[in-house]
Formats: C-alpha cells, sequence, structure tokens
C-alpha cells in the first residue's frame, strides 16, 4: 500500500475546487467514484451561511441542508481533469486540501494503481508537484501534518511563550494561515485519538 501527495492547480471549471474555495467554508470528500469519463462525489460542507452556497452552487450539484451550517453537497457529472484519472486508474482518494489556488490529493493506491495514476495524469496533461510517496503513517497521519507538526514542535510553536507565531510558520509553507492552523488542529486531533486508544487498551 502507497500513501501519495501530489499538488496540482486548480483545475478550470472545477465543482470540487469552487467547494473548496469559498470562504470560511470546510468541505471533506465522503466518497468519489467514475461514470464513464466524468466523476460523481459527495461532499460534507460546513460553515457559516451554507445556506446561501447552496444558492450559488453549479446545475450539476444538488446539496442537501442537514442543519444551519452543514450540507451533503452531490456533484453529478462532472469533468475534473485530476479527480477523474485518480479514480480511473483504481486509486482511492482519501482527502483534498485547497490553498489559493492549489490542491493537495491525498491518495492511497498499491503499485499498479501508482503506474497507472501516472500515465493518466500524463495523458490528461496534468501538471502535478508530488510531494510525498511512501508507506501511509502509523498515526494516521498525512505527509503534510506530520511535516507542519514537527516544524512547529522543534521552532517552538507548542513552548509558552511561543518562539515562532502561526502565520510566520504559514509564511514558511507558503500557505495561509487559516489553513495551516487547519492542518495542525487536524494532526493534533489524531495524535490525541491514538494516544487515548492505546491508554485504554
Amino acid at each position: 500500500m502507497i500513501e501519495l501527495q501530489i499538488k496540482t492547480k486548480l483545475p478550470e471549471n472545477c465543482a470540487i475546487g469552487l467547494l473548496l474555495e469559498m470562504q470560511d467554508i470546510m468541505a471533506r470528500v465522503e466518497g468519489i467514484t467514475d461514470v464513464g469519463e466524468t466523476i460523481k462525489g459527495l461532499f460534507q460542507v460546513k460553515g457559516k451561511d451554507v445556506d446561501s452556497l447552496v444558492d450559488k452552487l453549479p446545475e450539476k450539484c444538488d446539496a442537501v441542508l442537514v442543519s444551519r451550517d452543514e450540507a451533503k453537497v452531490l456533484v453529478r457529472e462532472h469533468t475534473c481533469l485530476v479527480a477523474l484519472p485518480i479514480v480511473q486508474s483504481g486509486c482511492i482518494l482519501k482527502r483534498i486540501d485547497f490553498d489559493e489556488g492549489e490542491i493537495v490529493w491525498d491518495i492511497i493506491c498499491d503499485d499498479e494503481s501508482f503506474k497507472t495514476l501516472m500515465g493518466k495524469l500524463e495523458e490528461y496533461g496534468v501538471e502535478f508537484d508530488l510531494l510525498y510517496k511512501g508507506k501511509p503513517s502509523k498515526t494516521g497521519m498525512t505527509y503534510r501534518e506530520e511535516e507542519i507538526l514537527k516544524y512547529a514542535l522543534e521552532k517552538g510553536y507548542f513552548d509558552y511563550p511561543k518562539r515562532i507565531k502561526l502565520e510566520e510558520m504559514a509564511d514558511h509553507f507558503g500557505i495561509a494561515s487559516s489553513t495551516l492552523s487547519e492542518i495542525l488542529r487536524r494532526g493534533q486531533k489524531k495524535i490525541l485519538e491514538k494516544y487515548f486508544r492505546e491508554v485504554q487498551e
């Protein structure tokens, strides 16, 4: 089993990107599948005024409000030229993170589907940076979460008083402070969950 992280620019006319780039909105992949030459995806969307987001979605999206701050969005027959080759190659799309016009795709695959994915990305003309290729983390964290948490620990972010500010770390990684904060919280949560699971065993 291989875990990959690739970074791409936001594909043109990408409904997934539209969800991810909306201010103060968190979108999580619940499932993506290919339907011939298109994809269909289900997303959980959370944030303030989600109901106003639902009104702005393109026709290819169906949305159901779960609460004032949460909706389920089904993206139908969408031709995302990054997500499509990922699912067509037999890979599993684990997570998608968006930051200022770029998307980081967390993918799980085996050797064969990795080779197929590389060929399909080339065939579709997708430019990407391979951020990580290796075994999945024992903590359940992504490579990016581990990288950022390690840097934060080494630079004194968790010290009192802090020796580095969130904004300085965000500048170092070239991402927005809000994105860095989310990645830190996600990584910390995974570490705490693993710790308390092991303590209770």
